[in-house]
């Protein structure tokens, strides 16, 4: 078992939009962890851009249309996790909504868009910075 989480990648797929305020980036108030963006595990077996698609299907509740595009991949981290990014420019989403995530323990996340130029603040998560 130690071996398999020496070993976990992680997947975030990134969600924007063009504003009046300009390119934007999805999203969500985590009920106690902070702001983040959507990410997550990359499951033993599954590819990493099938991941994304699942990860923003069970936290968010959005289904991309089409096969997100490659962005890269980042060491992350002190123990530097392999992060796959994917994007996805969205149209047509709300400006905020609430979606009961499938694999958080019942948590609620209140999604947002943020400008893509804005510096995080304090409300954001570690992990982001």
């Amino acid at each position: 078992m130690l071996f398999y989480w020496m070993n976990v990648e992680k997947t975030c797929p990134v969600v924007t939009r063009a504003s009046e305020l300009g390119l934007e980036v999805l999203a969500f108030m985590h009920p106690s962890a902070g702001n983040q963006f959507v990410k997550g595990t990359i499951e033993k077996g599954e590819q990493p851009r099938n991941a994304a698609k699942r990860e923003l299907l069970e936290e968010s509740g959005l289904v991309c249309p089409y096969a997100m595009e490659p962005l890269g991949i980042l060491p992350i981290g002190p123990d530097k996790t392999l992060w796959h990014f994917f994007a996805w420019r969205s149209t047509g989403l709300p400006d905020r909504w609430c979606h009961a995530a499938e694999d958080d323990f019942g948590h609620t996340f209140a999604f947002f868009w943020h400008p893509i130029k804005s510096p995080l603040n304090g409300n954001w998560h570690p992990i982001f910075h």
